[in-house]
This record gives C-alpha cells, sequence and structure tokens, in this order.
C-alpha cells in the first residue's frame, strides 16, 4: 500500500488484514480495531494479530520515520493484539525501555524484522 501513499502501519491476524492506517494515525487505527473487537466484527480471537510499522517505499527517512512508544503499545494490548513488529533501524522507538516495561507488562511482543532491499 505505501505506493499509495497510504498509512505507515496496519493490522493483520491469520492471514487477515484488520485495519489499515489512514488520517486518524496508529492510535486512531488501533482504538478503531479495538472498537471492532468488541463490537464482535473482527472474528480472530484476542491474542491474535499483529501491528506492524514500515515506512513506505521512497519516504523521505530524515523527518517522518514510523515510530511507536508506550502508548503504542498500551493500545496495541487494548486492540487485542499479540503483539508489534517494526521494521529494523527504519523505526524510532520512543522511550525504549518504557515500551520494554508495557510489553512485559501487557504480555505482548515488539520485535524487529529486516526491511526491503
Amino acid at each position: 500500500m505505501g505506493p499509495y501513499d497510504v498509512g505507515q502501519a496496519a493490522v493483520v491476524a491469520l492471514n487477515h488484514v484488520l485495519a489499515v492506517e489512514a488520517a486518524e494515525g496508529t492510535d486512531g487505527m488501533l482504538a478503531r480495531v479495538a472498537e471492532l473487537r468488541a463490537n464482535g466484527r473482527i472474528p480472530t480471537p484476542v491474542g491474535a494479530g499483529v501491528l506492524v510499522k514500515a515506512p513506505k517505499p521512497g519516504q523521505e527517512q530524515r523527518v517522518d520515520l514510523p515510530t511507536i512508544g508506550p502508548r503504542t503499545v498500551t493500545e496495541a494490548a487494548g486492540a487485542g493484539l499479540a503483539g508489534i513488529a517494526i521494521v529494523a533501524g527504519q523505526t524510532i522507538i520512543a522511550e525504549p525501555e518504557a515500551v520494554a516495561r508495557a510489553a512485559d507488562e501487557a504480555k505482548i511482543f515488539v520485535v524487529g524484522i529486516g526491511g526491503a532491499p
């Protein structure tokens, strides 16, 4: 979706795209996933699903890198996700120690993955 300038994040579960980040940003998208899950619109069980954050192809990386922080972890857990995957070396982790603590407390993972070559 990156070539079409669509958000830096998506939520996927069991080979299904549950949400794509739009103008509402990552927090808004995660709130939407939580609401859809609460309303029974997401059939996957709690604990299934991953927030994926990655830069878009050709994105200006000097000023607009994908970012996560402790709130992202809290929102992902609140949306019933298993964890967060970010592109290693191309994603900012705000307050990394707080992110690790929040992930441990919420019992979700945060993992760095390889980016596009």
